[in-house]
């Protein structure tokens, strides 16, 4: 990190650190956008995390991980919690995550497996119905899914993805949930154009999508306009935004700040504005910088999305 740039980050931390008490009137609102951030970026102690957005004017939060678990694992007190920690600090629940269709579709062999904690199909409606009940809890229609771990030829078993994305929009159309369905590069749908071949053969009116732009990279799309083009613009329902940085030719992409990297976001910002885009968005950050740790980076990226989100306006 440049002197300039870690002056910048060590002034702009230091004027979040005020009294709680003194959140009677809120910042005003940072931008046109209903702008979030995946809380667990900042720290897995939920209050901590909301704190440190409030500081930034953030007043919309995407609940991922909660106090060393996945939100979908909380407890009945942790539940409640979270939503007293909603109200004391004026934030609205944009998106409740889950890894739900994460795991392997019945008959396929995935190229690959992501680590970390996942449910086997056999598990998966009931997870469903876990981040259903939170969404209930925290009083949001949004939750956040997957298509299924890769397979080695995504397209020759859409209709196979779209089939059970039909069975979930039915359980969660019950409950009034909106389900939003990633772009994730370890999934079936990695791009904007896998994305939305999956969901034309999926009409139900509550299945949507959670636009990555930078997800597609690895798999060889320029998120916008590229990727963004793809879409059908009246089902993008949330948008996770990051930086990315390519070799030349999109090859080793990796994450990078917000403001940084190959993604046009200030373009993909003013396209939102000009079709008329009124749902939510979020901070993702999921790297570490050189000499910061992962709270670190991701305020920094913070800070240089805000300034993004400026040049768009």
């Amino acid at each position: 990190m440049h002197r300039r740039d870690f002056l910048q980050y060590v002034l702009l931390a230091a004027s979040v650190a005020y009294d709680a008490h003194a959140w009677g009137s809120p910042p005003p609102p940072v931008s046109p956008f209903k702008l979030a951030a995946i809380s667990d970026g900042f720290s897995q102690d939920f209050e901590k995390a909301l704190k440190i957005m409030k500081g930034y004017g953030l007043s919309w939060v995407e609940i991922r991980g909660l106090w060393g678990k996945y939100n979908t694992e909380a407890t009945p007190e942790e539940i409640r919690r979270v939503k007293e920690l909603l109200d004391q600090y004026n934030f609205k629940c944009s998106v409740v995550d889950s890894g739900f269709y994460k795991c392997v579709l019945p008959g396929t062999k995935p190229v690959s497996i992501e680590g970390g904690y996942h449910i086997p199909f056999s598990g998966q409606m009931d997870l469903l119905k876990r981040a259903m009940d939170r969404g209930h809890a925290w009083s949001t229609d949004k939750v956040r899914i997957f298509t299924f771990w890769r397979v080695a030829q995504p397209d020759t078993i859409y209709h196979q993805i779209s089939e059970e994305l039909a069975k979930a929009a039915d359980v969660a159309k019950g409950g009034g949930v909106r389900l939003v369905i990633e772009n994730e590069e370890s999934c079936n749908a990695a791009t904007g154009r896998e994305l939305a071949a999956i969901l034309k053969l999926a009409p139900a009116p509550n299945l949507g999508y959670n636009w990555d732009v930078g997800n597609g990279y690895d798999r060889g799309e320029v998120s916008y306009p590229d990727g963004y083009n793809a879409l059908e613009k009246g089902r993008i329902w949330n948008i996770h935004l990051k930086g990315m940085h390519c070799q030349s030719g999109l090859k080793q992409c990796e994450e990078t700040f917000a403001d940084s990297g190959e993604i046009d976001l200030v373009g993909q910002l003013r396209a939102l504005r000009r079709d008329n885009y009124n749902e939510t968005m979020s901070l993702e950050c999921e790297f570490n910088a050189p000499g910061m740790n992962h709270p670190q980076t991701t305020e920094r990226s913070l800070q240089g999305l805000l300034r993004v989100v400026n040049q768009a306006q």
